[in-house]
């Protein structure tokens, strides 16, 4: 009878160390893309080129650029049951009116992130006299698409 119970606890011991164990899944960090381009805005109103064309200038240092995608996009799941949320990541314009970000890209499918430019105020000169008045720019989003192995170079935005 000493023998069966001491049976019966070892089982029992076993079955709760058994069940008890957690699967632990480690993940490897997502690899990233840099997505890089030129700020501009018309700061200078009388600025012009040899054909009269409006030209246009570097944004302020630290104007906010931001970008968006659904964190599914960079996931694969088996019956689609979870709800994913958006993941925002953000940079700067530096002084020289340029910006570069790294973003999470997956091999697996492309990622399309929105590129929400902040709306920003600055002086703007408006005659060869120098009025000067401060101005709301805004620009429309952008999208770009991207995969792990690629570098994006030249997605630039321009300020109105």
């Amino acid at each position: 009878m000493k023998k069966i119970f001491s049976i019966i606890a070892i089982a029992l011991i076993g079955a709760f160390v058994l069940s008890s164990c957690e699967k632990k899944y480690e993940t490897e960090p997502l690899k990233t893309v840099n997505v890089s381009g030129k700020v501009e805005a018309r700061l200078d109103l009388t600025a012009v080129d040899e054909y009269g064309f409006p030209v246009y200038q570097n944004a302020p240092s630290g104007t906010r650029i931001i970008f968006k995608t659904d964190a599914s996009n960079l996931c694969q799941t088996v019956d689609g049951s979870y709800e994913y949320s958006t993941l925002q990541y953000e940079t700067t314009v530096d002084n020289n009116g340029k910006y570069s970000i790294d973003l999470p890209a997956v091999n697996f499918k492309s990622v399309t992130y929105t590129i929400i430019p902040v709306e920003f105020k600055a002086n703007q000169r408006q005659n060869a006299a120098g009025a000067v008045i401060e101005y709301n720019y805004s620009a429309a989003d952008y999208s770009v698409t991207v995969r792990e192995g690629e570098v994006k170079y030249g997605v630039d935005i321009m300020y109105n």
